[in-house]
């Protein structure tokens, strides 16, 4: 059987650089082993909620709560809670195909031995753990200036002031008229992985032998002939070099 991150770099060759973000976050998520239980300060967590309940209601807390720390930045409340809105789905899906009822209790109700609420905890956090990850490797790279939650926002509203200005110049930009701070950051997370690969790749050994290495792990009985694959297979072992080094990383 194929290794999860083999069939991330496959994804990713066929689909485009921007599917990375989704493979990354999905992939740590399932293969990562779970870390202890962050100590998040602030609020306490209500008994008693229902699937709806929202994110910071669930995990208790606060944007301006420090999480945890990773390559000396801190991981704060608005980054995991970015994250866990975007992974919240998914896990009340899983938890539901369980059976369990999405009523009152829902955050509680253990599925063998692991709450929801757990599950959604590890998962943001980990997610925002990447992300800050590949924020610090991209300032190193001299890509980014300013790693923060708040050099994030800085980023976002110039971003959305940028198209604002453009539209009132009759230039509207391709995309969306302005950005929300989940679209924007699934956007950056594309761009930043788009380039820290390519940089990645100066270092890797992609000789014709390692590609042809590849090829004969990747190739089904209705593949194209190597020299018609080979842009794609390229791909996909800077991909999953990329994905192994980010994730070494994250720790």
């Amino acid at each position: 059987m194929r290794s999860t991150t083999t069939r991330a770099a496959l994804v990713l060759a066929v689909a485009g650089v921007a599917a990375l973000v989704v493979v990354l976050t999905r992939a740590w998520s399932a293969d990562a082993a779970p870390p202890g239980p962050p100590a998040f300060a602030g609020v306490s967590t209500p008994p008693g909620l229902p699937a709806s309940a929202g994110v910071s209601e669930v995990l208790g807390i606060r944007p301006a709560d420090r999480v945890t720390v990773v390559e000396g930045e801190p991981v704060v409340g608005a980054e995991v809670l970015r994250a866990a809105d975007t992974v919240r789905a998914e896990v009340i899906s899983e938890f539901a195909r369980h059976g369990l009822a999405l009523g009152p209790g829902f955050w509680e109700r253990p599925h063998e031995g692991v709450t929801p609420r757990r599950a959604l905890r590890e998962r943001a956090v980990r997610a925002a753990v990447l992300d800050k990850v590949r924020r610090v490797w991209a300032r190193e790279a001299g890509l980014l200036g300013d790693v923060s939650e708040e050099g994030f926002q800085r980023e976002l509203a110039a971003e959305n002031r940028r198209r604002a200005q453009a539209a009132r110049e009759g230039r509207p930009l391709p995309g969306v008229p302005s950005y929300d701070q989940y679209t924007y950051a699934g956007v950056r997370a594309a761009e930043l992985d788009s380039a820290l690969s390519k940089i990645h790749a100066a270092g890797l050994d992609l000789s014709d032998r390692r590609l042809r290495e590849q090829y004969g792990r990747m190739a089904g009985k209705d593949a194209p002939p190597f020299e018609r694959a080979r842009e794609n297979v390229r791909r996909a072992v800077v991909v999953q070099e990329y994905l192994k080094a980010l994730r070494a990383r994250a720790g």
